[in-house]
């Protein structure tokens, strides 16, 4: 299993990493300044570290020379998470044998493909989670009802036996476990687990759908936000990364 050691001194922007990383099969190791992280690293060698510049005690650049300098850690790869850009900065994170970097705001896609660059085995999708509940689809005016398997940020697989195609748009409405107020998005069809030779013999014959856009007259925004926080609260219990500190 492929380690990864996070360097922040904001933890949320540690936990924040960690949801990121939450549909990968990693070891994540944390540290909150250089000085820390130092020591992180030389006691589990990781495979990777991603770390901010700017920390307390021991910042980002400082900690990173002394990696690269130390014949044990110096060919880990380092990712550098800096809130400037500027040509001079860049410069100097490449003269420091720094191999990538990335701005603040931290973008997931960003992060995971930068990632992804050194541990090819990185899932960069969102991570799907169980959740059976009754759904209705909407297609061309037509109602029909439906029971869900998984559910990600961006997309939810629903049990059924319609014939849609791939590409071809839907609505669809759901309320989540712990909520009183339906969920409703646009919809179209990523994929479909259908036919004698279905793509995944162990899931139920169904259609794989990809969010478009949340909508309905309840506050989309809140719904959304509602989504995500489900999800959240699922992986930060049960999630693929093993947290070791």
């Amino acid at each position: 299993m492929h380690k990864i050691l996070l360097v922040d001194d904001v933890k949320l922007l540690l936990e924040l990493q960690k949801r990121f990383l939450a549909s990968s099969v990693v070891q994540l190791f944390t540290a909150s300044d250089g000085l820390e992280a130092l020591q992180v690293a030389r006691q589990v060698v990781p495979d990777l570290i991603v770390m901010d510049k700017y920390m307390p005690n021991m910042d980002g650049l400082a900690c990173c020379r002394e990696m690269k300098s130390d014949p044990a850690l110096c060919h880990i790869p380092v990712i550098m998470v800096s809130n400037a850009t500027h040509p001079v900065e860049m410069a100097e994170f490449k003269g420091m044998g720094i191999d990538t970097y990335l701005a603040k705001p931290l973008d997931g896609r960003l992060f995971l493909n930068a990632i992804k660059t050194f541990i090819p085995s990185i899932e960069r999708r969102d991570p799907r989670l169980p959740c059976r509940m009754e759904v209705r689809l909407t297609v061309a005016g037509s109602t029909h009802a439906g029971v869900s398997e998984d559910i990600s940020q961006g997309g939810i697989f629903v049990g059924t036996h319609l014939e849609l195609n791939r590409g071809e748009e839907l609505g669809i409405s759901f309320v989540l476990p712990g909520s009183d107020v339906p969920t409703e998005a646009c919809c179209r069809v990523a994929w479909r687990n259908k036919g004698s030779m279905p793509c995944k013999p162990q899931v139920s014959p169904g259609i794989g759908i990809e969010f478009i856009k949340i909508t309905g007259s309840g506050m989309p925004l809140l719904r959304s936000s509602e989504l995500k926080s489900f999800i959240s609260a699922i992986i930060s219990t049960a999630g693929p990364a093993v947290i070791i500190n």
